[in-house]
């Protein structure tokens, strides 16, 4: 059936064909002679039967194997019956209950009607054997026209609103699966938007994170000595200015060493400038790893290096000084890979803060001369300045002379 059809397909199941004959003259239209209509009017007892506007499509059959056979055929063809009467009584078949039974097993729409004498089963028998439900109906015989009338009409109506709301129904459900599955489909895309944004953003992250360590590493390498890994010139000069300004403002004393490996210009002339490379390393790596972590180093230039000892006063400068020292004639040599048993050594040169520089060169400058003291006094030693008049604040003192700070007697063998 289309959406437009009204339904109004009925279906009768009698074993008595009289009774097939009087729901046909019922709920047929037809023109019938006068004979005719007072042969009607005289069997349902009507002065004036009511006419029959409704256009009824009727199958009769008369047990209900018959019926079901009838339901499922139209069923599969797509004419369903609207609405079925069903005698109560039908030997030796099924019985109207049983009949019913098997007709909503074909067709669960159908509207049924029972056919029945007030003799028959009761209406709770009935109700307790089908159950409750709002598509059975009770006929009581005998019955006359306008009864079938009005329940055919009715039941035809209530079928055709059932398949309305029916169709209403699955269309809201389809459209309801419909927007289901868009938002399903909307998640599925937002999910993935989401996962490939958080793709996006860790690799952001990881980019982030290596353009960092390869800004570090370009900070590192612009502030370091490539050869020593030691600050170079720059760097530690900036450092120093920063330390001397700290040492100033909160009255800490700053010492400064400078340190000249001895000897120098041979260990090139004699072996090349890669050993003397390895020798500056070498020389670099005792003074690095003999520092304390507030400590500094850096490559002055050439085979000198500068190093900074924040907040710590002299005497205790010159004692690290001499441990440096020790450390680089002790094991310097031996790290030089490419020669065999070389010696190598340093002069140092010790100032501080507390002799009174204005400047961070100037204090440089009073270790420089240290340094030159040191090399004069047979080099593999450490020089400090000192006050030259004791008793003086140091910064009072208009003159410094420089201390030996190196015992004679643990002086080592240069380089020849």
């Amino acid at each position: 059936m289309t959406g437009d059809e009204i339904n109004r397909r009925i279906l009768v199941v009698d074993d008595n064909v009289s009774i097939h004959h009087d729901f046909l003259k019922i709920l047929r239209p037809y023109m019938g002679s006068e004979a005719l209509e007072q042969a009607r009017s005289s069997l349902f007892g009507e002065s004036n039967p009511a006419s029959n506007n409704d256009q009824f499509t009727v199958t009769c059959a008369e047990q209900g194997a018959t019926a079901l056979t009838i339901v499922e055929t139209a069923v599969k063809e797509g004419k369903p019956y609207a609405v079925a009467f069903v005698d109560m009584r039908m030997p030796p078949g099924w019985d109207g209950l049983e009949t019913i039974e098997r007709l909503w097993g074909a067709d669960a729409a159908l509207q049924v009607v029972i056919c029945t004498a007030y003799s028959d089963q009761p209406w709770d028998e009935i109700r307790d054997r089908i159950g409750r439900t709002d598509k059975l109906l009770i006929l009581q015989k005998p019955f006359n026209s306008i009864e079938v009338l009005q329940l055919a009409t009715a039941l035809c109506r209530k079928w055709d609103l059932a398949r309305t709301v029916a169709g209403q129904v699955s269309e809201l459900s389809k459209l309801v699966d419909e927007r289901t599955m868009a938002l399903q489909q909307a998640n599925r895309q937002l999910t993935e938007f989401n996962e490939a944004l958080m793709r996006t953003v860790a690799s952001l992250e990881a980019a982030q994170t290596e353009v960092l360590r390869q800004n570090g590493e370009l900070v590192r390498l612009a502030s370091r000595d490539a050869l020593t890994g030691c600050l170079n010139r720059r760097a530690f000069y900036a450092q120093f200015e920063a330390a001397f300004a700290e040492g100033r403002g909160q009255g800490s004393e700053l010492c400064c060493l400078m340190v000249d490996i001895d000897n120098f210009k041979r260990v090139n002339d004699g072996f090349g400038h890669a050993v003397g490379d390895q020798a500056i390393q070498a020389v670099a790596d005792c003074l690095q790893s003999g520092l304390r972590l507030t400590d500094m180093v850096g490559r002055y230039g050439g085979e000198e290096f500068c190093l900074m000892f924040p907040r710590t006063i002299l005497g205790e400068a010159t004692v690290l000084a001499e441990r440096l020292r020790a450390r680089v004639a002790a094991e310097a040599g031996n790290r030089v890979r490419m020669v065999s048993g070389m010696t190598l050594t340093v002069s140092i040169g010790v100032s501080s803060s507390a002799f009174g520089a204005q400047a961070p060169l100037e204090l440089i400058d009073q270790a420089d001369r240290a340094l030159y003291a040191a090399k004069e006094s047979g080099r593999n030693c450490v020089m400090a300045m000192d006050v030259l008049v004791p008793g003086l604040n140091p910064s009072e003192q208009l003159e410094l002379q420089v201390r030996r700070v190196t015992p004679r007697e643990s002086t080592s063998a240069h380089i020849r």
